[in-house]
């Protein structure tokens, strides 16, 4: 029994009235305990996955992370509101998140769309909503958690990427349970992403490997998460985050020869070492975007010229906005603007829509210009120049604080020049980021113990109503709206209800959505259209029409959307001779978003087809073959439309010039050439 108990019992027994501490009505412990489980619980988010998700890889995760976030932030503005203690502190990365958040929330008031910037897609979940509650998961960690939590925070963390690596490891020697995704990469459903998040965890073992002066047995345990996390990076392909993380050790050991050496000559060498290091990275880094070097050229061949052509995409998408950019989540409208025909070539990896350039920098610059740049780069500046400080100015932390959570954002950071970020990733970047600010307020006098301010009780009730309200906005119903995509594609009977459902739920990720649903229809409907009542064809058309002319309304240069509509009119003009009209008014005005795509000339050239203008739509194939005369299926088009009209003699001619730029068709055509023979 404890002493507190024992004096209780003793009061009693003597017949002493027992005055109540007021401290023992305090609601502080109690939800403090909440927000330190709903941390714990956070760092779950790389496990979970739904299988009957939209995408079950990244919607489930988004929306688990966000949930436990409002759930522990909410109960911090309570305690911010009672106590004092729990307010922020101003430093340089509160400031640093602070400003970021500020340049995002700017970029996408004024961006081109304002939807897609906040509300992303299921397929990212990276939009304003997110970060809001990224900056939120900040101030409660960094503003809460002592130094004996963080260590709490990051065994956890570590234990978690054990299950994860584990799982990797046993995925790559083949067996079938662990088998998430065809793409590899354990629960995180890709290896970039795995790699992303392992490299993380990774460092956060080596740190507590290091910081472990007791227990022999927990040293060995965290140097077996450093072994097992390299292990699952590498052999799971996840090249970035492998280079990066033994980067990332390599400026450990660099640092610890500039300071921690012995011999001051070694020290002398090691900070050489290091100046010259950090100039060859930074020169790595701008070869890396110019042609002609054997940098960028080695990249090109480790990946396809797709990256490349992206980056010149976002180049010319930056030059066009380059204050605050098109708005984050809206690279996909810079992209189709300035798209590259060869996209469609094998040289080019032949994948034709992109929403990333797979590049940070420039994502960060053509989404939110070069303010959204120089306040993203000041996250690590803010970062580095807090713990060169209290390292080597005001010695409050050691030399594994310093250096290990400056190689880490290091070794992040150029992972990120050729993958990009999901919500594992940025919820342990914010993870550290809430860390160091926590090591800033280190050494600050601290404010003296005050009481629970018990005037302010009703605003838990305010806070309360508030989070009903933002917890069924942001985080039921874009769940309900995940759960019921798939209903909507796999339910062939009555997918018109289950689209109607599932696009009044909630407005994330509307576009792609009503964009598929628009595909799901046109694929079904093409396939039985015999089968299927002209009436109930109509019906569905009907709607997923609406649904993507509203697109065109709210997000005008949305590309996909109009090409979408032309596919679906061209179809409509069979039941209904008079949708003609708009097939051909959606066909040029695809055109006209995205004028070096080709698949704008296919959709339009189909339409005039079904008006019987032969030198149109031959005209229209033509163009989509100059703009890209090595892509097979331009020239395969063009032939079509030349045997549709009867033009036997242009068949042939369009089928030997095809050949003469790529004799490996020969086989494609060999028909065609004996038949005209």
């Amino acid at each position: 029994m404890g002493k507190k108990s024992r004096l209780k019992r003793e009061r009693k027994e003597q017949g002493l009235e027992e005055v109540p501490d007021e401290r023992d009505k305090e609601p502080e412990p109690f939800l403090l305990e909440i927000i330190r489980i709903g941390t714990y619980l956070i760092l779950l988010t790389p496990l979970i996955l739904l299988s009957k998700a939209y995408f079950p890889f990244v919607g489930p995760k988004s929306l688990y992370f966000m949930a436990i976030c409002q759930i522990i932030f909410f109960i911090w503005l309570y305690l911010v509101i009672n106590y004092k203690r729990y307010r922020p502190k101003l430093n340089s990365i509160l400031l640093a998140v602070t400003l970021f958040l500020i340049v995002l929330i700017l970029s996408s008031v004024l961006g081109i769309d304002f939807s897609r910037s906040f509300w992303s897609k299921y397929e990212r979940m990276t939009g304003l909503l997110m970060w809001l509650h990224l900056f939120a998961f900040f101030l409660v960690t960094s503003s809460t958690f002592k130094k004996a939590d963080w260590k709490k925070v990051f065994i956890v963390s570590v234990f978690i990427s054990i299950l994860i690596s584990s799982a990797a490891l046993l995925e790559r020697a083949g067996i079938e349970t662990f088998k998430f995704s065809d793409r590899s990469g354990s629960t995180l459903g890709n290896t970039s992403f795995l790699g992303s998040y392992l490299l993380f965890n990774v460092f956060l073992g080596l740190y507590l490997f290091f910081k472990e002066r007791k227990l022999a047995i927990l040293k060995s345990l965290y140097l077996g998460v450093v072994i097992l996390g390299i292990s699952a990076i590498y052999f799971q392909g996840a090249r970035a985050a492998f280079v990066s993380t033994l980067s990332g050790f390599g400026l450990i050991f660099l640092l610890w020869l500039s300071f921690k050496a012995k011999s001051g000559k070694i020290k002398v060498l090691g900070k050489a070492l290091l100046v010259i290091s950090i100039i060859a990275v930074l020169a790595a880094i701008v070869l890396l975007y110019l042609p002609g070097n054997p940098i960028h050229q080695k990249f090109g061949e480790l990946s396809t010229k797709s990256r490349f052509a992206n980056w010149e995409m976002a180049q010319r998408g930056f030059l066009e906005k380059p204050l605050l950019g098109w708005g984050p989540e809206n690279y996909t409208l810079a992209f189709t603007k300035f798209f590259n025909p060869s996209l469609f070539t094998p040289e080019y990896g032949s994948e034709i829509w992109f929403d990333r350039t797979h590049n940070i920098l420039l994502d960060t610059l053509v989404t939110t210009g070069i303010l959204g740049l120089l306040t993203y780069l000041g996250l690590f500046f803010s970062l580095f120049s807090v713990l060169w400080k209290k390292y080597l100015k005001e010695k409050l932390v050691d030399f594994w604080d310093f250096s290990i959570f400056i190689a880490l954002p290091v070794a992040y950071f150029i992972q990120n020049l050729t993958v990009f970020d999901m919500v594992a990733s940025l919820m342990m970047f914010v993870l550290i980021l809430g860390f160091v600010s926590f090591l800033a307020n280190s050494g600050k006098e601290k404010e003296k113990r005050e009481g629970f301010i018990s005037q302010h009780q009703r605003m838990g009730i305010i806070l309360f109503l508030i989070f009903l309200f933002t917890f069924s906005k942001f985080i039921v119903q874009p769940f309900k709206t995940d759960t019921l995509v798939i209903k909507a594609l796999t339910d062939p009977q009555q997918r018109v209800e289950f689209y109607r459902k599932t696009l009044e739920a909630s407005p994330m990720g509307k576009y792609q959505i009503r964009e598929f649903f628009g595909q799901n229809s046109e694929s079904i409907i093409r396939a039985n259209f015999n089968n299927i009542p002209k009436e109930q064809i109509k019906e569905e058309l009907d709607f997923v029409i609406a649904e993507l002319e509203k697109t065109n309304r709210e997000s005008p240069l949305e590309f996909r959307s109009v090409l979408k509509l032309t596919h679906l009119y061209n179809i409509y003009i069979l039941i209904d001779s008079q949708k003609i009209v708009l097939a051909e008014k959606y066909g040029e005005m695809a055109i006209q978003l995205s004028p070096d795509n080709q698949q704008g000339y296919w959709a339009l050239a189909q339409t005039r087809i079904y008006q019987g203008d032969f030198e149109k739509a031959l005209s229209l194939a033509q163009k989509a073959i100059e703009l890209e005369p090595r892509w097979l299926q331009s020239h395969k088009i063009a032939i079509q439309i030349s045997q549709i009209f009867g033009e036997l003699e242009l068949t042939k001619e369009l089928a030997e010039k095809a050949i003469e730029i790529n004799p490996d068709w020969q086989l494609e055509f060999e028909n065609i050439l004996k038949e005209e023979g």
